[in-house]
Formats: C-alpha cells, sequence, structure tokens
C-alpha cells in the first residue's frame, strides 16, 4: 500500500483548477479542503471533508487541521480586488495558514509559489510569493515549493483568454513586443509533481522545484500556436503595455465578461521572462513533460 493512502492532507485553494486536478491525482488520500462557500460537487468525493475559511481569518483556520498529517496551500490571487491584496492574501495568508499547521502539530508543508517569485516592490505579485516562500523556509517545518510556469489544461484562465482573444477578434492585439517567453506546464503534470512529494517526502522535502513545460515560446508564438489550434490566420497588430494598461484600469468596474482578458499585475510581469533552465518537472514525474501545441485539444 502506499505511503500517501495514510494521509490526511488539509489543502487550500482546493477548489481551484490546480486544487482539483491535484485532488483528482490524490485519489487515495483523504482531504480536509478549506472553502469559502458551498460546494456541492467537492462534498460529493467520498475523500473530501469541506471546512468554510478563509487563509486572511485566522480564526476561521481554528481547529480545521487537527487530524491532518500535512498542508497543500495553493490559495492566491493574481488581482487585488478590495481588501483582498497580494500581500494580505498570498504573504500574510500563508502565515496564517503556517501558524495553524504548528498548532495542529503538522510538520509537511507543501506550497505553490510561482516561476519568478522575488523581492521587487515593482512586482507586487512576485513580491508576495517571494515573502511566503520566506516564511515557509523559516518556519522550521519540512516543506517542498513548487514555483510553476503557466498552468494550462481544460478549464485554465491564461491559454483560454489567449483562445478567446484569438477566436473574437477580427485583428488581435500582441501587448508589448511579444517577446516575453513562457514555458507552460500541463496541470496534470503539475498536479503529479504534488503526488511526488505526497508519496517522497524524503526526496522533495527542503526543496524549490521549478516546473517549466516541454517547450518554451514568446507570447507572440503563444498566439501562434492557438491560430493553428482554431483554423485561423488573423493579422496581429502590437499594441503599446502603457495603451493596454490604461483600458484595463478604466474597465475595472465593468462586468468580467467585457473586460480585457488580462490583469493590471499580469501586464507588468509582461516585462518578465517565465522560464527556467532548471525545471524539475522531468525528474519528478518521472517522463517528459508535454509541449503546448500537443495538449490543447480543449480549445476549440
Amino acid at each position: 500500500m502506499a505511503a500517501h493512502e495514510h494521509n490526511r492532507i488539509f489543502i487550500t485553494g482546493g477548489t481551484g483548477f490546480v486544487g482539483t486536478n491535484i485532488l483528482d491525482q490524490l485519489n487515495d488520500s483523504s482531504f480536509v479542503v478549506l472553502s469559502h462557500g458551498n460546494k456541492p460537487d467537492l462534498e460529493q468525493r467520498e475523500n473530501v471533508e469541506v471546512v468554510h475559511g478563509d487563509v486572511t481569518d485566522p480564526a476561521s483556520l481554528s481547529s480545521a487541521m487537527d487530524g491532518c498529517s500535512m498542508v497543500i496551500h495553493l490559495a492566491a490571487i493574481i488581482e487585488e480586488t478590495g481588501g483582498a491584496t497580494f500581500d494580505s492574501v498570498i504573504r500574510h495568508g500563508t502565515e496564517n495558514v503556517l501558524a495553524e499547521a504548528r498548532n495542529a502539530g503538522i510538520n509537511r508543508f507543501i506550497h505553490m509559489s510561482a516561476l519568478g517569485a522575488h523581492d521587487d516592490p515593482a512586482f507586487p505579485y512576485m513580491q508576495a510569493k517571494w515573502n511566503a516562500e520566506q516564511r515557509v523556509i523559516a518556519s522550521g517545518m519540512s516543506y517542498t515549493i513548487f514555483r510553476p510556469s503557466v498552468i494550462f489544461g481544460s478549464g485554465d484562465g491564461f491559454i483560454n483568454a489567449l483562445a478567446g482573444v484569438v477566436k473574437g477578434f477580427p485583428i488581435i492585439p500582441v501587448v508589448g513586443d511579444g517577446l516575453t517567453c513562457f514555458q507552460p506546464v500541463h496541470v496534470s503534470e503539475v498536479a503529479r509533481s504534488y503526488l511526488r512529494a505526497v508519496e517522497d517526502p524524503d526526496a522533495t522535502t527542503q526543496s524549490i522545484f521549478e516546473l517549466g513545460g516541454g517547450k518554451a515560446y514568446t507570447y507572440e508564438e503563444l498566439l501562434d500556436v492557438l491560430q493553428r489550434q482554431l483554423g485561423t490566420s488573423k493579422r496581429k497588430i502590437h499594441l503599446p503595455v502603457g495603451l493596454m494598461s490604461a483600458v484595463v484600469t478604466l474597465s475595472k468596474p465593468l462586468p468580467a465578461a467585457v473586460k480585457p482578458p488580462v490583469t493590471s499585475e499580469q501586464l507588468k510581469m509582461l516585462a518578465l521572462d517565465n522560464i527556467t533552465d532548471h525545471s524539475a518537472t522531468k525528474q519528478l514525474i518521472g517522463t517528459t513533460p508535454v509541449a503546448l501545441e500537443d495538449a490543447i485539444d480543449y480549445i476549440r
């Protein structure tokens, strides 16, 4: 019997895109899933107990992890709204989860960061991810930190949003010079990396793993891949980042359906390549990671 069959795992962000794929991959484990609201589909899973709470509210976490052997911490935001800032949700939320894990006697913490996390206030999202990493490292717990590039797969936010632009616009806008590089990694391979961290803690503890996919692309090349997948050959036009930033800012009060498919923070991060020469994906999952164009049948 595999070691992970005995685990009871507390997971934040378990209702999201990556979280649900991790639940599918670790189907021999039992989970306590932190959730903001009612999740009927989640509650129907035999191996899942749903508890209601918020990583920014320490009181809501009290006793929620009792009886668990480890934490998988995924909860984060990619856009600041209202009082939910990158620092409050990502950095301070991680501090709250770590504190309750210690209260519950848990010593294993598997943490979701981001490729490119670094200490620079010009990039608040990346800085919050960096600060959260530092809290995990300093916690004294047995930790594994994952830094994935853009994660793709059925239900993703980024590639689907780009596909919407390719399908919906007569001319495809390219923000900036289009040369920012990405190394998209499939969500199933991210989930399998988490499975490895759960099953083999001795080989993965006190480690930071960068997760990249099978091939790197410039932003403009991503659009070309999607054009080929959708069977289109539309003309592209480059737009200054400043102009797009103004559009995004002005559109904030509008309904999500008519907003640009990008946030202000994502526009900032177009100044940063999102690739790695040290991807651990193959090492962790045991197979060569898939390239984007070979696994986007979900784009139609």
